[in-house]
């Protein structure tokens, strides 16, 4: 079964914290990536069925907007193998440059 993927963008790290908290506290979601862009701005993104990415994008976009910014969201119900590993691949990059640089 192909999990529905959320991506939030918020400006600051407090607003980015209080959105992961709380979208992991309203709704069943596994944040798959939290990435700082630059100039402030922190992609975050998230993975579990439809309905509790909606929610929990809409209740962490509704959080984050009281400590900042909020950018954008966006919900991709049945995202595509190739966008899925994608993401996939690059978290593995990311994690075996950590191991290479200790």
């Amino acid at each position: 079964m192909n999990q529905a993927l959320g991506v939030i963008e918020v400006i600051g790290t407090v607003p980015a914290s209080v959105c992961i908290d709380t979208m992991g506290k309203t709704a069943y979601i596994t944040v798959r990536k939290v990435e700082q862009i630059g100039s402030g701005l922190v992609t975050i993104m998230i993975e579990g069925d439809v309905a509790s990415v909606n929610i929990a994008l809409e209740a962490g976009a509704e959080q984050a907007a009281r400590y900042g910014e909020v950018v954008g969201t966006r919900t991709i119900a049945k995202p595509s193998k190739n966008l899925t590993s994608l993401f996939a691949n690059k978290i593995e990059n990311e994690a075996a440059d950590k191991e290479a640089g200790e």
